[in-house]
């Protein structure tokens, strides 16, 4: 990758990527190493399963991929990565788990395996699984993918207060069910 494409805006890459050819295909590889690992995160924390989400994370990337033929004004790339990925998901979730899926398939990688963080992690994998898929989606693509409100209710195709007052309600939720967690470590 050349560091000209990467000094470029997600647009102008997205711009490239229409036209084809190998400047496309180059602008392809720019956006797909900026985004890749969010939106595998994505994938995994809604699927809770590695081998799901690395099916649904790979055709994520081939349907932004051919998108790019057709012509549309592209303002947001995270975005609509996002709104792939998450339509994906649901449509897998619908066909496959129906909302049930085992917790321990659910990891969070950025943490070591030390006792204290494994267990640590466990707990808040329990607690998230615990939340509402509609708190638990907001949640994640706040605080796990640092998407700023806007990208959230763009990507989810609602409005900002929704997802203002689904965030909010979320960390409410999330507090509520770690309380007992904390006094016992605070004992």
């Amino acid at each position: 990758m050349s560091k000209i494409l990467e000094n470029k805006t997600d647009n102008e890459l997205y711009e490239m990527l229409h036209q084809g050819g190998k400047p496309g295909r180059d602008a392809f590889d720019v956006l797909y190493a900026r985004y890749s690992s969010k939106i595998f995160t994505y994938c995994k924390k809604i699927l809770n399963n590695s081998d799901t989400a690395e099916d649904i994370f790979q055709e994520t990337f081939v349907r932004f991929y051919e998108s790019a033929k057709v012509e549309r004004k592209m303002t947001n790339v995270a975005g609509f990565l996002i709104r792939i990925a998450r339509n994906l998901c649901l449509n897998e979730k619908a066909k496959k788990y129906n909302d049930k899926v085992p917790l321990e398939d659910f990891q969070m990688p950025y943490l070591d395996n030390s006792y204290e963080k494994k267990e640590l992690n466990d707990i808040l994998n329990t607690a998230l699984e615990a939340l509402p898929e509609k708190f638990r989606e907001v949640l994640i693509l706040k605080e796990f993918m640092d998407l700023s409100y806007n990208e959230i209710a763009e990507a989810l195709n609602t409005t900002l207060p929704v997802i203002r007052i689904r965030i909010y309600r979320a960390r409410n939720k999330l507090r509520e069910i770690l309380q007992p967690y904390f006094e016992e470590y605070d004992k």
